[in-house]
Protein backbone atom coordinates (compact mmCIF):
# COMPACT_ATOMS: atom_id res chain seq x y z
CA UNK A 1 0.00 0.00 0.00
CA UNK A 2 1.47 2.94 -0.61
CA UNK A 3 1.55 5.86 1.53
CA UNK A 4 -1.24 8.42 1.71
CA UNK A 5 -2.34 10.53 4.24
CA UNK A 6 -2.67 8.17 3.88
CA UNK A 7 -4.97 6.86 2.48
CA UNK A 8 -4.64 4.72 2.50
CA UNK A 9 -4.99 2.94 -0.22
CA UNK A 10 -8.21 1.26 0.43
CA UNK A 11 -11.03 4.26 0.90
CA UNK A 12 -14.69 5.06 1.26
CA UNK A 13 -16.53 5.98 -1.80
CA UNK A 14 -17.86 9.30 -1.86
CA UNK A 15 -20.56 9.71 -3.72
CA UNK A 16 -21.30 12.78 -6.17
CA UNK A 17 -24.45 14.63 -5.78
CA UNK A 18 -26.62 17.59 -6.48
CA UNK A 19 -27.04 19.23 -10.18
CA UNK A 20 -23.06 18.76 -10.92
CA UNK A 21 -23.48 15.29 -11.23
CA UNK A 22 -24.61 15.15 -14.47
CA UNK A 23 -21.74 18.00 -16.08
CA UNK A 24 -19.13 15.12 -14.48
CA UNK A 25 -20.88 12.03 -15.65
CA UNK A 26 -21.01 13.73 -19.27
CA UNK A 27 -17.54 14.48 -19.17
CA UNK A 28 -16.60 10.79 -18.46
CA UNK A 29 -16.69 8.40 -21.42
CA UNK A 30 -18.53 5.16 -19.58
CA UNK A 31 -19.70 4.58 -16.18
CA UNK A 32 -18.79 1.84 -14.36
CA UNK A 33 -19.32 -1.53 -15.50
CA UNK A 34 -19.50 -4.88 -13.53
CA UNK A 35 -17.20 -7.45 -13.63
CA UNK A 36 -17.80 -11.28 -13.79
CA UNK A 37 -17.36 -12.37 -10.08
CA UNK A 38 -14.09 -12.69 -8.78
CA UNK A 39 -12.91 -16.12 -7.09
CA UNK A 40 -12.90 -14.43 -3.75
CA UNK A 41 -15.11 -13.95 -0.60
CA UNK A 42 -16.61 -11.36 0.62
CA UNK A 43 -14.02 -8.65 2.76
CA UNK A 44 -13.06 -5.27 3.06
CA UNK A 45 -9.19 -3.78 3.08
CA UNK A 46 -7.94 -6.47 0.69
CA UNK A 47 -4.62 -4.63 -0.86
CA UNK A 48 -4.89 -3.98 -4.54
CA UNK A 49 -1.38 -3.49 -6.74
CA UNK A 50 -1.15 -3.16 -10.23
CA UNK A 51 2.15 -5.83 -11.31
CA UNK A 52 2.93 -6.30 -15.22
CA UNK A 53 -0.28 -5.08 -16.50
CA UNK A 54 -2.86 -7.26 -14.09
CA UNK A 55 -4.45 -6.16 -11.20
CA UNK A 56 -3.97 -8.38 -8.19
CA UNK A 57 -6.29 -8.25 -5.12
CA UNK A 58 -4.77 -9.67 -1.74
CA UNK A 59 -5.61 -10.96 1.32
CA UNK A 60 -8.38 -8.35 3.28
CA UNK A 61 -10.64 -9.22 6.87
CA UNK A 62 -14.06 -10.80 6.50
CA UNK A 63 -14.81 -10.24 10.13
CA UNK A 64 -17.64 -8.42 11.46
CA UNK A 65 -16.60 -4.27 10.14
CA UNK A 66 -16.15 -1.95 11.98
CA UNK A 67 -18.32 0.85 11.44
CA UNK A 68 -16.02 4.04 9.90
CA UNK A 69 -14.43 6.48 12.48
CA UNK A 70 -15.32 3.59 15.18
CA UNK A 71 -13.36 2.56 17.57
CA UNK A 72 -13.79 -1.44 17.35
CA UNK A 73 -11.63 -4.41 19.74
CA UNK A 74 -9.39 -6.29 17.26
CA UNK A 75 -11.05 -8.76 15.71
CA UNK A 76 -11.14 -12.87 16.55
CA UNK A 77 -10.97 -14.12 12.99
CA UNK A 78 -7.33 -13.77 11.95
CA UNK A 79 -7.11 -11.83 8.36
CA UNK A 80 -7.32 -13.38 4.80
CA UNK A 81 -4.56 -14.61 3.12
CA UNK A 82 -5.61 -15.45 -0.01
CA UNK A 83 -5.36 -13.46 -3.44
CA UNK A 84 -6.55 -13.13 -7.43
CA UNK A 85 -5.25 -11.56 -10.32
CA UNK A 86 -7.64 -9.77 -13.19
CA UNK A 87 -6.21 -9.40 -16.33
CA UNK A 88 -8.07 -6.05 -18.14
CA UNK A 89 -7.17 -7.41 -21.75
CA UNK A 90 -9.13 -10.87 -21.49
CA UNK A 91 -11.44 -9.65 -18.55
CA UNK A 92 -11.06 -12.55 -16.86
CA UNK A 93 -10.05 -13.60 -12.90
CA UNK A 94 -7.05 -16.19 -12.02
CA UNK A 95 -6.68 -17.42 -8.39
CA UNK A 96 -3.05 -17.28 -7.01
CA UNK A 97 -0.86 -18.65 -4.45
CA UNK A 98 -1.71 -17.93 -1.16
CA UNK A 99 0.29 -15.39 1.11
CA UNK A 100 2.63 -17.34 3.96
CA UNK A 101 0.85 -15.15 6.40
CA UNK A 102 -2.84 -13.64 6.19
CA UNK A 103 -2.94 -9.64 6.36
CA UNK A 104 -5.65 -6.39 6.14
CA UNK A 105 -2.92 -3.71 6.12
CA UNK A 106 0.08 -3.18 3.44
CA UNK A 107 2.57 -1.40 2.37
CA UNK A 108 3.71 -2.33 -1.33
CA UNK A 109 6.48 -1.67 -3.60
CA UNK A 110 6.57 -3.08 -7.31
CA UNK A 111 10.38 -4.07 -8.88
CA UNK A 112 10.06 -5.42 -12.15
CA UNK A 113 7.57 -8.62 -12.00
CA UNK A 114 8.32 -9.01 -7.76
CA UNK A 115 5.61 -7.38 -5.61
CA UNK A 116 7.05 -6.40 -1.70
CA UNK A 117 4.89 -6.43 0.76
CA UNK A 118 5.65 -4.64 4.17
CA UNK A 119 3.03 -5.60 6.81
CA UNK A 120 2.67 -3.80 10.36
CA UNK A 121 0.47 -6.35 11.73
CA UNK A 122 -2.25 -6.75 13.82
CA UNK A 123 -1.63 -6.29 17.28
CA UNK A 124 -3.97 -8.46 19.44
CA UNK A 125 -5.63 -10.50 16.15
CA UNK A 126 -5.11 -13.92 16.34
CA UNK A 127 -2.22 -14.89 13.40
CA UNK A 128 -2.00 -11.23 12.19
CA UNK A 129 2.16 -11.17 12.71
CA UNK A 130 4.25 -8.59 10.97
CA UNK A 131 6.16 -9.49 8.00
CA UNK A 132 8.27 -8.61 4.59
CA UNK A 133 7.36 -10.74 1.89
CA UNK A 134 7.71 -10.82 -2.00
CA UNK A 135 5.43 -12.47 -4.59
CA UNK A 136 6.60 -13.51 -8.17
CA UNK A 137 4.00 -13.08 -9.78
CA UNK A 138 5.47 -14.96 -13.03
CA UNK A 139 6.60 -18.16 -10.88
CA UNK A 140 3.17 -17.32 -8.31
CA UNK A 141 5.42 -18.05 -5.60
CA UNK A 142 5.86 -15.95 -2.46
CA UNK A 143 9.06 -15.85 0.11
CA UNK A 144 9.14 -14.28 3.30
CA UNK A 145 12.11 -11.85 3.65
CA UNK A 146 13.61 -10.44 6.46
CA UNK A 147 12.41 -7.59 8.55
CA UNK A 148 13.79 -4.56 7.87
CA UNK A 149 15.70 -3.08 11.57
CA UNK A 150 12.28 -1.12 13.24
CA UNK A 151 9.77 -1.97 11.17
CA UNK A 152 7.19 0.02 12.41
CA UNK A 153 6.22 3.37 11.27
CA UNK A 154 7.94 2.62 7.94
CA UNK A 155 6.45 2.57 3.90
CA UNK A 156 7.96 1.19 1.12
CA UNK A 157 8.96 2.42 -1.93
CA UNK A 158 10.89 1.05 -5.22
CA UNK A 159 14.19 2.25 -7.64
CA UNK A 160 15.25 0.33 -10.54
CA UNK A 161 17.16 -1.84 -8.07
CA UNK A 162 15.93 -1.97 -4.67
CA UNK A 163 13.01 -1.70 -2.32
CA UNK A 164 13.57 0.84 0.57
CA UNK A 165 12.02 0.91 3.73
CA UNK A 166 11.60 4.63 4.92
CA UNK A 167 10.49 5.97 8.23
CA UNK A 168 6.82 8.40 8.47
CA UNK A 169 8.33 10.48 11.12
CA UNK A 170 11.79 11.88 12.53
CA UNK A 171 10.22 14.54 14.89
CA UNK A 172 11.42 12.64 18.33
CA UNK A 173 14.17 10.38 17.24
CA UNK A 174 16.53 10.21 14.12
CA UNK A 175 15.76 7.10 11.91
CA UNK A 176 17.60 5.50 9.59
CA UNK A 177 15.93 4.53 6.53
CA UNK A 178 17.09 0.60 4.93
CA UNK A 179 17.35 -0.25 1.47
CA UNK A 180 16.84 -3.99 0.21
CA UNK A 181 19.18 -5.44 -2.01
CA UNK A 182 16.93 -8.36 -3.29
CA UNK A 183 20.28 -9.91 -4.47
CA UNK A 184 21.76 -10.37 -1.05
CA UNK A 185 18.36 -10.33 0.47
CA UNK A 186 19.98 -7.95 3.34
CA UNK A 187 18.86 -4.58 4.45
CA UNK A 188 21.09 -1.39 4.35
CA UNK A 189 21.13 2.11 5.82
CA UNK A 190 20.69 5.36 3.32
CA UNK A 191 22.90 7.93 4.29
CA UNK A 192 21.18 10.76 6.38
CA UNK A 193 18.98 13.13 4.55
CA UNK A 194 19.72 16.85 4.27
CA UNK A 195 16.43 17.74 5.66
CA UNK A 196 15.68 19.02 9.44
CA UNK A 197 13.36 16.86 11.79
CA UNK A 198 10.13 16.18 9.71
CA UNK A 199 7.47 14.44 9.99
CA UNK A 200 4.30 13.25 6.99
CA UNK A 201 7.64 11.72 5.22
CA UNK A 202 6.83 10.22 1.95
CA UNK A 203 9.42 8.73 -1.06
CA UNK A 204 8.45 8.68 -5.27
CA UNK A 205 11.06 7.35 -7.62
CA UNK A 206 11.44 9.79 -10.13
CA UNK A 207 13.25 7.69 -12.80
CA UNK A 208 16.68 8.65 -11.64
CA UNK A 209 16.20 10.20 -8.04
CA UNK A 210 14.56 8.63 -5.05
CA UNK A 211 13.07 12.03 -3.77
CA UNK A 212 11.76 12.77 -0.44
CA UNK A 213 8.73 15.20 0.61
CA UNK A 214 8.35 16.37 4.15
CA UNK A 215 7.35 18.71 6.64
CA UNK A 216 9.32 20.79 9.08
CA UNK A 217 8.54 19.91 12.33
CA UNK A 218 8.79 23.61 14.24
CA UNK A 219 7.59 24.97 17.13
CA UNK A 220 4.17 25.77 17.11
CA UNK A 221 3.23 24.60 14.10
CA UNK A 222 0.72 27.06 12.11
CA UNK A 223 0.85 29.92 14.46
CA UNK A 224 1.67 32.55 11.70
CA UNK A 225 2.39 29.81 8.52
CA UNK A 226 1.61 26.12 7.64
CA UNK A 227 4.19 23.96 7.70
CA UNK A 228 4.76 23.24 4.40
CA UNK A 229 6.25 20.75 2.33
CA UNK A 230 10.08 20.79 2.08
CA UNK A 231 11.89 18.02 -0.04
CA UNK A 232 15.40 16.51 -1.24
CA UNK A 233 16.16 13.96 -4.02
CA UNK A 234 18.44 10.84 -3.25
CA UNK A 235 20.70 9.45 -6.43
CA UNK A 236 21.25 5.60 -5.75
CA UNK A 237 24.44 5.68 -7.91
CA UNK A 238 26.04 8.67 -6.75
CA UNK A 239 24.86 7.88 -3.32
CA UNK A 240 24.46 11.21 -2.23
CA UNK A 241 21.57 13.97 -1.95
CA UNK A 242 20.68 17.12 -3.06
CA UNK A 243 18.55 19.44 -0.94
CA UNK A 244 15.67 21.03 -3.46
CA UNK A 245 13.59 24.21 -2.91
CA UNK A 246 10.68 24.52 -0.23
CA UNK A 247 7.10 24.40 -1.37
CA UNK A 248 4.55 26.36 -0.82
CA UNK A 249 2.13 23.51 -0.46
CA UNK A 250 0.13 21.45 2.61
CA UNK A 251 0.80 18.08 1.02
CA UNK A 252 -2.09 16.36 1.69
CA UNK A 253 -4.52 14.28 0.17
CA UNK A 254 -3.15 12.17 -2.54
CA UNK A 255 -0.09 10.46 -3.65
CA UNK A 256 2.92 11.55 -5.96
CA UNK A 257 3.19 10.61 -9.55
CA UNK A 258 6.15 10.74 -11.60
CA UNK A 259 6.33 12.02 -15.17
CA UNK A 260 8.55 13.94 -17.33
CA UNK A 261 11.17 15.11 -15.11
CA UNK A 262 8.40 16.23 -12.88
CA UNK A 263 6.74 14.62 -9.65
CA UNK A 264 2.61 15.76 -9.57
CA UNK A 265 0.70 15.61 -6.40
CA UNK A 266 -2.52 16.16 -7.74
CA UNK A 267 -4.17 16.82 -4.49
CA UNK A 268 -6.99 19.36 -4.94
CA UNK A 269 -8.27 22.10 -2.43
CA UNK A 270 -6.40 24.40 0.14
CA UNK A 271 -6.52 25.39 3.62
CA UNK A 272 -6.20 29.20 5.27
CA UNK A 273 -5.83 27.65 8.67
CA UNK A 274 -9.52 28.78 9.76
CA UNK A 275 -10.75 32.24 11.38
CA UNK A 276 -8.08 31.85 14.60
CA UNK A 277 -4.54 31.21 13.68
CA UNK A 278 -5.36 32.41 9.80
CA UNK A 279 -2.38 32.46 7.35
CA UNK A 280 -3.43 35.31 5.25
CA UNK A 281 -3.80 33.18 2.12
CA UNK A 282 -4.86 29.61 0.64
CA UNK A 283 -2.38 27.25 0.53
CA UNK A 284 -2.95 25.06 -2.06
CA UNK A 285 -2.52 21.11 -0.86
CA UNK A 286 -1.00 19.65 -4.03
CA UNK A 287 1.43 21.03 -6.66
CA UNK A 288 4.44 20.05 -9.55
CA UNK A 289 7.92 19.83 -8.58
CA UNK A 290 10.37 20.29 -11.53
CA UNK A 291 13.48 18.18 -10.95
CA UNK A 292 14.94 19.45 -14.14
CA UNK A 293 14.42 23.55 -13.23
CA UNK A 294 14.31 23.09 -9.20
CA UNK A 295 11.01 24.86 -9.53
CA UNK A 296 7.58 24.02 -7.81
CA UNK A 297 4.87 24.77 -10.43
CA UNK A 298 1.20 25.07 -9.57
CA UNK A 299 -1.40 22.00 -10.65
CA UNK A 300 -3.62 23.12 -13.75
CA UNK A 301 -7.19 24.83 -12.92
CA UNK A 302 -9.74 23.14 -11.94
CA UNK A 303 -12.99 22.43 -14.19
CA UNK A 304 -15.22 25.79 -12.54
CA UNK A 305 -13.36 26.12 -9.94
CA UNK A 306 -14.78 23.17 -8.26
CA UNK A 307 -12.90 21.83 -5.17
CA UNK A 308 -13.69 18.16 -5.86
CA UNK A 309 -11.16 15.16 -4.41
CA UNK A 310 -8.71 14.10 -6.22
CA UNK A 311 -8.38 10.32 -7.51
CA UNK A 312 -5.47 10.36 -8.91
CA UNK A 313 -2.66 10.54 -12.17
CA UNK A 314 -2.76 9.61 -15.78
CA UNK A 315 0.03 9.63 -18.09
CA UNK A 316 -0.36 8.05 -21.69
CA UNK A 317 -1.24 4.68 -20.64
CA UNK A 318 -0.06 4.59 -17.09
CA UNK A 319 -2.33 5.63 -14.68
CA UNK A 320 -2.00 5.46 -10.50
CA UNK A 321 -5.48 5.88 -8.72
CA UNK A 322 -5.41 5.86 -4.99
CA UNK A 323 -9.22 7.20 -3.82
CA UNK A 324 -12.77 6.78 -5.31
CA UNK A 325 -12.55 10.76 -5.98
CA UNK A 326 -13.92 13.45 -8.49
CA UNK A 327 -11.55 14.00 -10.83
CA UNK A 328 -8.01 12.39 -12.52
CA UNK A 329 -5.19 14.93 -13.93
CA UNK A 330 -3.57 13.81 -17.10
CA UNK A 331 -0.55 15.04 -16.73
CA UNK A 332 -0.07 14.78 -20.32
CA UNK A 333 -2.67 16.92 -21.43
CA UNK A 334 -2.57 19.37 -18.16
CA UNK A 335 -6.51 18.86 -17.69
CA UNK A 336 -8.45 16.98 -15.57
CA UNK A 337 -10.60 14.27 -16.90
CA UNK A 338 -13.84 13.44 -14.24
CA UNK A 339 -14.86 10.20 -12.63
CA UNK A 340 -18.38 8.95 -12.75
CA UNK A 341 -20.00 8.20 -9.38
CA UNK A 342 -19.69 4.40 -8.25
CA UNK A 343 -21.93 4.52 -5.53
CA UNK A 344 -24.85 7.40 -4.90
CA UNK A 345 -27.18 8.21 -2.14
CA UNK A 346 -27.43 11.67 -1.70
CA UNK A 347 -23.22 12.30 -0.82
CA UNK A 348 -23.51 10.08 2.09
CA UNK A 349 -20.35 7.20 2.27
CA UNK A 350 -21.84 4.27 0.89
CA UNK A 351 -18.52 1.76 1.14
CA UNK A 352 -15.66 1.91 2.78
CA UNK A 353 -12.70 -0.76 2.69
CA UNK A 354 -12.59 -0.72 -0.82
CA UNK A 355 -9.90 -2.03 -2.90
CA UNK A 356 -9.13 0.24 -5.91
CA UNK A 357 -6.56 0.15 -8.30
CA UNK A 358 -5.55 1.43 -11.52
CA UNK A 359 -3.80 -1.30 -14.56
CA UNK A 360 -2.87 0.64 -17.52
CA UNK A 361 -5.62 3.03 -17.46
CA UNK A 362 -8.41 0.51 -15.89
CA UNK A 363 -9.29 1.32 -12.96
CA UNK A 364 -11.04 -1.42 -10.64
CA UNK A 365 -12.65 -1.57 -7.54
CA UNK A 366 -13.31 -4.81 -5.33
CA UNK A 367 -15.47 -5.30 -2.28
CA UNK A 368 -15.78 -3.15 0.69
CA UNK A 369 -18.12 -2.84 3.48
CA UNK A 370 -21.60 -1.41 2.63
CA UNK A 371 -23.90 1.11 4.46
CA UNK A 372 -27.36 -0.56 4.68
CA UNK A 373 -30.54 1.08 5.13
CA UNK A 374 -31.18 -0.50 8.51
CA UNK A 375 -27.27 0.82 9.76
CA UNK A 376 -25.70 -2.20 9.60
CA UNK A 377 -22.44 -2.98 7.38
CA UNK A 378 -22.32 -5.80 5.02
CA UNK A 379 -19.43 -7.26 3.22
CA UNK A 380 -19.39 -7.23 -0.68
CA UNK A 381 -17.20 -9.00 -2.88
CA UNK A 382 -18.49 -7.27 -6.25
CA UNK A 383 -15.85 -5.75 -8.49
CA UNK A 384 -16.07 -3.24 -10.82
CA UNK A 385 -14.19 -1.27 -13.79
CA UNK A 386 -13.81 1.61 -15.13
CA UNK A 387 -11.70 3.13 -18.51
CA UNK A 388 -10.07 6.39 -17.77
CA UNK A 389 -10.85 8.40 -20.95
Amino acid sequence: MSRLPPAVVLLAVTALAGCGDAERAGNASRTWERLPDPPLSAREAATAVAVGGEALILGGSDAPPCPPNASCVAPGEPPLRDGAAFDPAAGTWERIASAPVGFSSAYTAVLGDALYLLIPGEKGRPDAPPAFLRYHRRADRWKKLPLPPDAGGRWLVATDRQVVAYAESEEHDAVEDMAFDPATKEWSALPDDPLPPTYGRTMAWSGRELVLFAAESVPQPGAEKPSVLIAAAFDPRAGSWRRLPDSEILGGGGRWFAHDGRMILPARGGADGGETGNWGRTYPNGGILDLDQNRWLPLPDGPDGEEDFSAGTVAGERADVFAQGDWILDAVGGDWIAVPPLDERGGEVLVSGRALVAAGRDVLAFGGARSTRDGNLELLADAWTWSIP
